[in-house]
């Protein structure tokens, strides 16, 4: 009698399983001080060049100096470009992914975005990837909250608790900023099981230590120009493990910087 399909199907992926365990025992790193010395070091050079924007001393956005690039953000695109020639930015024992993201929010307040991005407590109801959300504490417009994120490809699943403090000001007629700061992460693994554990920050498999959110946000027309510069931190890659986590790690920033732009703009025009 020949195996069914189902069966040869299921003896392919047990085989395929066993093939791979050995790899993912190799998984499991350390964030070293180092590393986050260099990343702490990139990150205020980024803060440096943005800072001449929020003050005034270059255009605002980073698509004002190409017509064309804020062209086809006005005509609806989701424009994302990475933030630097090389990116990732290899840095020692980690990863700097660096992505810039620009969309326009049409006939919408600004007042609107904002309490958008800041309602921690339906963060989950408005973007896909965060599984549960809650405002922690809040002063004025610094606010710390929580996401349980989860995000999948084909061979890997991985779900992270993660604090984020971010720091809300006006600094202009109509402009508003944001500096957001993810350092409190921990990997969960078997996350939503029995076996659900949650790992010390720093410790894991490395797929993000850090993640800064930049925001501009600009009035146009009773309508938002909303611009995202990201920084995050992974770990570096292996070449024994380059096949496993090299496409994740190098799609997940990008993907997930125009995911953002595009609920937030979603939910903002409902």
């Amino acid at each position: 009698m020949e195996p069914s399909k189902t069966s040869v199907r299921s003896l392919s992926a047990f085989l395929f399983l066993l093939s791979v365990a050995p790899v993912y025992a190799q998984l499991t790193t350390t964030l070293q001080p180092q590393t986050v010395t260099e990343f702490d070091q990139y990150a205020s050079n980024v803060e440096q060049q943005l800072a001449e924007r929020w003050h005034g001393q270059r255009p605002f956005l980073s698509i004002d100096g190409n017509p064309s690039d804020r062209q086809s953000v006005l005509g609806g695109d989701v424009f994302i470009r990475p933030g630097n020639s090389d990116n990732p930015v290899t840095i020692s024992k980690g990863l700097i992914h660096d992505w810039i993201g620009t969309v326009f929010i049409p006939n919408t307040p600004i007042q609107k975005v904002l309490a958008i991005l800041q309602d921690f407590d339906h963060h989950s109801g408005i973007y896909p990837s965060i599984l549960s959300s809650r405002l922690l504490r809040r002063s004025g417009n610094d606010l710390t909250g929580y996401w349980r994120v989860e995000w999948k490809n084909p061979l890997l699943t991985v779900a992270l608790d993660i604090e984020q403090q971010a720091q809300y000001r006006k600094v202009g007629s109509g402009k508003w900023i944001c500096k957001a700061y993810a350092r409190n992460i921990s990997e969960v693994d078997n996350a939503g099981t029995a076996r659900e554990k949650k790992l010390p920050p720093g410790e894991g498999a490395g797929y993000l230590w850090r993640m800064y959110a930049y925001w501009s946000l600009e009035t146009v027309n009773g309508s938002v120009l909303a611009e995202c510069r990201t920084l995050s931190l992974s770990r570096d890659v292996p070449p024994s493990l380059t096949w496993v986590i090299k496409p994740f790690l190098q799609s997940l920033p990008r993907q997930s910087l125009a995911g953002t732009l595009r609920d937030t703009r979603n939910a903002a025009i409902k």
